[in-house]
This record gives structure tokens, C-alpha cells and sequence, in this order.
């Protein structure tokens, strides 16, 4: 019974949690709704790209309805998601243009999807402990949760998978050259064991290395886009390299190889696979016993 009582306060705690997140979700979905539905629109121009640090930030130009023209920031970014010269548009408040969304998917709804989409693993996690805390046996539980994060895996993998092969079937070639290759280092703590059986744990220093490409489009516009980092420097500055990218969304780049097109998907695929073959093993060793 302690136990139980145990789980079942572990389980408000990650709901908890998770509801927190998941109000969080809402409310930068309801922003972006907010614009959707009640600013007004206009055309605008990205006019700069401006570093910030390890962040890029879009410059937008656009003209309000008075005439008046406005300049605005928008939030910065890991890897630059808009080239100079992009045609946007922008949503703006009437009465505080500075109030502003730029009018695409990922700008509008990819962090509430995001956050959402966490929140949501956090509630399932809570799910879990209290079905422990209520006695349901424990292979059902992991049977079900292992079911959800195949099938989120299998989802992510089938969308990158046609997003590659679209690219690489439609897109347009050409020679790029990398410009730097970026360094991203973090701190790590993993679990030692010492010849003596016991383990301690250490901090441990992980660098990954993203290739910064730049690229010239068929109509003479200058691209600058990461490539997807790892744990291998496998570029140096003034590699050249084979890009395809989007003509209608010039960004949208990728360097040709395995890396950079096909893993993603071929990650999602075997993280799907792993979870789910879990789920049909156990559910398969069950029925025998």
C-alpha cells in the first residue's frame, strides 16, 4: 500500500508537470491563433539577417496600412531559416505592429506543436505511474507506452522521408562551399565504473561540428545554410560541395549526402522499429508463457 501511495504521488507530480507544459503549448498556439485571426496583413521583405551570437535572426521591412514603412526583429534561431531577399508575410497588430507574426508554419506553430508535443510525454509518463500506483501490470504498461513513442517515431519518419525525397527528386543542384565549420559544445554527466565494481558519476565534454554552407542560386542569389552537425569534423573550410535546394524556397538546402538527407528519417525509422519489434516481442513471449 506505501508503494502504491508512493507511485501515486510520483504520478500527480508528472502530471503535474506535464500540465503545466502543455498550458504553455496552448497559450503560444492561442498567440499565434490570435495573429491568424485578428492582425492585419502585409507583404514584407527579410532585408538583413543579423547574427546574434549562435543565433540568426530575420530583419523584416513592410508597410502598414497608413503607408508607413516598419523594420522589425524577429526571434533568432539555431540555423537561419530565411535567406535575404524572401518575400514574407506578416501578420501585425493595428494598434502595436510591433506585435508580429511572420506568416509561415514553423514561425506560427512549430514551438506550440513542439512544447505541446513534450507536454504530451510527460503526461504519458504520469499515465505510467499511475497505473502502477493502481496495480495494472506492469508489461501492459510498457507495452502501451513503448506502442506511443513507435508510433510518434514512425509518424516523424514517414513526414522527414518525404520531405528528403521530395527535395532530392525536385530540387535543384549546384556547388556550394563551407564557409566555417561551427563548433556546439555541451556538458554531459556520465556513469564510470571503477575496477572495483563501484561507480561514480563525471562530467564529460561532447562537441558536435556543423558545416556552415553557402551556395549561389540559378537567379544569382547568395544562400547561407547549416549543414547537420555531428560528432565527426567531417568538413573543412573551403570544402566544396553539392547542394540541392528548393528554387521556390532557396533556404530550403541540403548537402548532398546520407547525412544530411537521409538520416533523419533512417533514426526515426530505427527508433520505431526498436520500440515497436519491443511491443510485438513481448506481447509474442506473453502468449507462449
Amino acid at each position: 500500500m506505501a508503494f502504491d501511495r508512493s507511485w501515486r504521488r510520483i504520478s500527480w507530480l508528472i502530471l503535474g508537470i506535464g500540465g503545466l507544459i502543455l498550458a504553455g503549448g496552448l497559450a503560444l498556439g492561442w498567440g499565434s491563433l490570435r495573429h491568424v485571426l485578428y492582425a492585419e496583413r502585409a507583404e514584407g521583405e527579410v532585408v538583413e539577417i543579423r547574427r546574434e551570437g549562435d543565433m540568426y535572426a530575420p530583419v523584416v521591412r513592410f508597410r502598414l496600412a497608413s503607408s508607413e514603412t516598419r523594420e522589425v526583429k524577429d526571434l533568432g534561431s539555431g540555423a537561419p531559416d530565411f535567406a535575404v531577399g524572401d518575400r514574407v508575410t506578416v501578420l501585425y497588430m493595428p494598434d502595436d505592429p510591433e506585435d508580429f507574426r511572420i506568416d509561415t508554419f514553423e514561425r506560427l506553430w512549430f514551438t506550440s506543436i513542439f512544447v505541446t508535443a513534450f507536454a504530451g510525454f510527460w503526461l504519458m509518463f504520469g499515465a505510467v505511474a499511475w497505473a502502477l500506483s493502481s496495480d495494472v501490470d506492469l508489461f501492459v504498461i510498457g507495452e502501451r507506452a513503448f506502442a506511443v513513442i513507435a508510433g510518434a517515431a514512425l509518424v516523424i519518419g514517414i513526414a522527414a522521408l518525404w520531405n528528403a525525397a521530395e527535395l532530392y527528386g525536385g530540387g535543384a543542384r549546384t556547388g556550394g562551399t563551407v564557409l566555417e565549420v561551427r563548433e556546439t559544445r555541451r556538458t554531459e554527466q556520465e556513469e564510470v565504473t571503477r575496477p572495483d565494481g563501484s561507480e561514480y558519476r563525471r562530467d564529460v565534454e561532447r562537441v558536435s561540428y556543423a558545416p556552415v554552407v553557402r551556395f549561389t542560386t540559378g537567379d544569382g542569389r547568395e544562400i547561407e545554410f547549416h549543414g547537420r552537425g555531428g560528432s565527426d569534423r567531417g568538413f573543412t573550410q573551403g570544402d566544396r560541395v553539392t547542394v540541392v535546394y528548393d528554387p521556390a524556397n532557396p533556404i530550403r538546402a541540403r548537402i548532398v549526402s546520407f547525412l544530411d538527407l537521409w538520416l533523419p528519417a533512417a533514426v526515426a525509422f530505427g527508433v520505431a522499429f526498436l520500440f515497436g519489434g519491443s511491443v510485438w516481442l513481448s506481447r509474442w513471449s506473453r502468449r507462449r508463457l
